[in-house]
């Protein structure tokens, strides 16, 4: 593990008592879940948000994740430009504020999602996850461990970060079954990969062995789209892909779950190409719409990465904000995402 620690202290108790899921009023969670001689505004990071919902739901803290592969979300589109990046990051960060424990995996050598995150890979030492691959491949030591950055602290928040080497996978030319490395790394690191509640991917656009790796071993593919001709287009591509994918592996079942994203409903061609989405991709379109929101644009400085971040921390009160929250509470449904592997997620917490 990286000595690297973003100074996120956490959010405020109105946005807590949401992510928490507590049913009580303001006062009510301030008076309950703030100390005596706190008379400022509490501020509440992932790991408390997470002690509140484990004490709400009766879990034990001390209650250990189960060793089985969590839920994978491999956010993946056939172009870029549709902001893949900016959704996974921004879901990555609102699941740990809503008390999960989640590993961000950056698989694309652009590394956007790394630089969303502060991590400036030009001057990084980076184990990425096409290296903890190749080891596993190899029969090597893998020490996954010491490849994650610790974005929010006590493993709220993880992150494998890439750098443009990982746009070098020959290795896995000569690999035995390549399409199952990323499969063979989870089972070979199971204790590592099952603390977490969830693992969420940032796939590169385009296709490549590695893009593939990731595929094979999710169950559904978080795919992002612009309502736009050119993205439609390119997630006809995708789909094609997966047909492939499953026609290949005859275990394999893999489907789509489609976010609309940079969506402005005074654009007519914006509502024509969803109309379109939503006939030619019934049942398989999130119920919310992404709107095209510039606090997205702010939240990366190329000349102070240190200060990056998601739109939730930056400007927790915006439209931007409130779409990444009701995305992230029905991706967690959707997924079957649980805290701690015991509770169903997006239960109701009573007072």
């Amino acid at each position: 593990m990286n000595d690297y620690m973003r100074i996120f202290a956490g959010v405020k108790p109105k946005l807590a008592l949401e992510l928490s899921a507590f049913n009580g009023s303001a006062k009510m969670f301030r008076t309950r879940f703030r100390d005596a001689d706190d008379s400022a505004t509490k501020l509440y990071s992932a790991a408390l948000i997470r002690d509140i919902r484990m004490k709400l739901l009766n879990i034990p803290a001390d209650t250990v994740r189960p060793k089985t592969i969590p839920p994978i979300l491999d956010a993946r589109m056939a172009k870029g430009g549709v902001g893949k990046t900016t959704i996974t990051g921004n879901v990555a960060s609102c699941m740990a504020l809503s008390g999960y424990k989640v590993l961000l995996i950056d698989g694309d050598p652009q590394s956007s999602l790394t630089g969303l995150f502060g991590i400036n890979w030009l001057d990084a030492d980076i184990t990425h996850i096409g290296e903890l691959m190749r080891r596993a491949s190899k029969g090597e030591p893998v020490h996954p461990d010491k490849a994650i950055w610790p974005v929010y602290g006590g493993g709220m928040l993880d992150i494998i970060p890439s750098d443009i080497t990982m746009a070098d996978d020959t290795w896995l030319m000569g690999t035995m079954n390549r399409e199952q490395a990323f499969v063979r790394l989870i089972a070979a690191e199971l204790e590592f990969f099952s603390r977490y509640d969830v693992i969420i991917i940032d796939s590169a656009p385009g296709s490549s062995l590695l893009a593939t790796t990731f595929m094979v071993a999710s169950k559904m593919l978080l795919t992002v789209v612009s309502p736009e001709g050119q993205a439609i287009a390119a997630l006809d591509v995708l789909a094609s892909n997966v047909q492939e994918i499953n026609g290949a592996f005859k275990d394999a079942n893999l489907d789509v779950h489609i976010v609309v994203n940079q969506y402005n409903q005074s654009k007519k061609p914006h509502n024509t190409a969803l109309a379109k989405l939503i006939a030619k991709y019934p049942g398989k379109i999130n119920d919310t719409i992404v709107r095209d929101f510039v606090g997205f644009l702010r939240e990366t400085d190329p000349d102070h990465i240190e200060s990056n971040g998601p739109v939730l921390e930056k400007e927790p009160n915006s439209v931007g904000a409130r779409d990444i929250i009701e995305l992230t509470k029905s991706l967690i449904k959707h997924y079957d995402i649980r805290l701690a592997g015991t509770t169903l997620a997006g239960t109701e917490v009573a007072q």
